[in-house]
Order: structure tokens, then sequence, then C-alpha cells
């Protein structure tokens, strides 16, 4: 069959004429399909001449209704150096395809800015998204922070102070909230100030992680700067703290998982809704957090959190 005696057939003829011959099938579009369109390199905030950036994928369907999704923003370790800000990029498009909007936050390394420039542009991360809902079809009423190592330990931070009036908070789009519904905290840092993290021959001095991180001091000889990023000085009773998704695996020896076990001890002594999966096996920043079925537990997790 000649290609212009397919223009003029009817669509119903050209299906018949082909539907015996081997090797051809008919699929039906639904419209409901959902795909991610990629945003790239998203300017949020501008401090002191640096700009900060966001990746976000959105999803995408061709049903006329314009919808808005619930927010997933992803903080990528790096023990507070500068981030890989691609490096799980195709993981929040996977959750994307779930019906997220999933972005990664940049934020001020050490070498730019100390504690808590990480908490303060996670924080106007967030109300940025908010302020431009519309734009990147968010859902302003179910946004929820998740992180890794060191972008774990801002996830958590930036839930457990929300709401806290100039608590690791600048002034940057103060208009708008920078709260979430719950956290999620992979192979997180909790405590610099214990001696299972980190297990490195410059533990705690100045030209440490943790130690730069503070301004380029030693962990131990400055506890006023130090003590500010102990998670757990931030968690009590009378402070209300979403919930909170904690995973660490067994075999992590980067950050053990005493960090997460002293967490969530403390969530639950203060009565906070917490969950805590130890992956058996797992070593700091192991695929295993990425499978499908780990994302499932994941995705249940926000899911089970949302607001309508």
């Amino acid at each position: 069959m000649t290609e212009k005696a397919v223009k003029n057939m009817d669509f119903l003829e050209f299906k018949e004429s082909l539907a015996q011959q081997e090797g051809v099938h008919f699929l039906t579009a639904t419209g409901k399909e959902m795909y991610g369109i990629y945003k790239h390199d998203v300017v949020y905030e501008e401090v002191d001449g640096i700009k900060r950036t966001l990746q976000l994928v959105i999803p995408e369907t061709k049903e006329a209704e314009v919808r808005k999704y619930p927010l997933l923003l992803w903080v990528q370790g790096s023990a507070w150096l500068k981030q890989d800000n691609y490096k799980r990029l195709t993981v929040m498009a996977r959750l994307a395809q779930k019906g997220f909007v999933a972005g990664i936050l940049q934020y001020r390394e050490s070498s730019l800015a100390a504690f808590p420039a990480p908490v303060e542009d996670a924080k106007a991360g967030i109300r940025f998204l908010r302020a431009h809902a519309d734009e990147y079809k968010v859902d302003a009423n179910n946004v929820f922070i998740l992180g890794d190592s060191s972008g774990g330990h801002t996830a958590l931070l930036t839930a457990f102070t929300q709401g806290q009036k100039n608590v690791l908070d600048s002034d940057l789009y103060s208009e708008y909230s920078a709260e979430v519904n719950a956290v999620v905290a992979f192979n997180p840092v909790t405590d610099i100030c214990q001696p299972d993290f980190p297990t490195t021959p410059n533990q705690g001095k100045a030209d440490s992680p943790e130690g730069m991180e503070i301004g380029n001091k030693d962990v131990y000889e400055n506890p006023t700067l130090s003590e500010k990023l102990i998670c757990t000085n931030y968690i009590s009773e009378k402070v209300s703290i979403p919930p909170v998704l904690l995973m660490h695996g067994a075999a992590d020896d980067t950050v053990s998982y005493n960090q997460s076990i002293r967490l969530y001890k403390k969530l639950l002594e203060t009565r906070k809704d917490a969950t805590f999966y130890v992956i058996e096996g797992a070593k700091h920043g192991d695929v295993a957090y990425y499978t499908d079925e780990n994302l499932d537990r994941v995705e249940a997790f926000i899911r089970g959190n949302l607001r309508k």
C-alpha cells in the first residue's frame, strides 16, 4: 500500500486493513498518561551575589484540567560541601511519574557560608515554590522535604524548626510558609559531636566537614556553635514536629546508624510521630534506598500525610 493511499484512507479502514497482519498492534492513548517535564537550574534565591538553584520535574498529562501536585523537595548529601545537584535526578523523575512535583534543592555549601545557611536556603526554596505554585503546579497544602546524609540533616532541621520565627531562618519570601507535612531522611547526620560521626582521622577538627560547617572551627572547642547542629536539641514535648521517616543502613561506616537510633529514641520519648527502618547490609548512600520497593515505602508514608 502506497503512502498516498494510506493518507486517503479513513482510520477505521486503515486499522481494519492492518489488523490481521502479523506484528501490527494498536494501542489506545487515554490522555491520563503521566510523564515528567524537566525544569533545570531554576534560580530561587541570590544571597550576597550567590545564586542557588532548583532542579524540578513536573508531572504532565494531556488532561484538559490543570492539576496541582504535592511537592517533594530533595536535599542532596555532600558533607555540607558542594553538592551534585543532578545525582538523584532520575529518582526524582520516577517520583514525578507517580504524581508529585519533584525538586532538588541546592544550598550554599560550607566554603561559601556556614551553618545555618543550608536550612535557611531550604526554607527559602520551599517558600519560593509556594510563591510560584501556579507556575510549577505545586499543591501548596502538601509539601514534603527529603534528604540523605548532610542533606538529611538539613531536611530534619528544616522540619523541626518550622514556624519558629528567627530560628535557622532568613527573611526571603517571608510572606509565604516554609512548613512541611512530613520529613524523610536517609542515613542522616543527627549529631556532629558524637564519636560515631564520622569515623575519620580529623573528626571534629576545623578542617573536617563538620568543622568547616561551623566556620572552620573545632567542633569540641566551640560547643555554642556545634550544639546548634544537633537535631535532638530542637525536640521537646512542647514543640510541634511533623511526622518523621528515618532510614539508615546497618553497614553504614560513614554516618553510623546510631545517629538515627538516638534521634528516633528522642522522638519517641517526646511522643512524636516517627517511623524508623534499619536496612541490614546497606552502606552509606546505598542503592538499597532507591529500589522500587523502598520508594514505595516512602510514597506510602507521604500519601499517608497528605492534606485535603
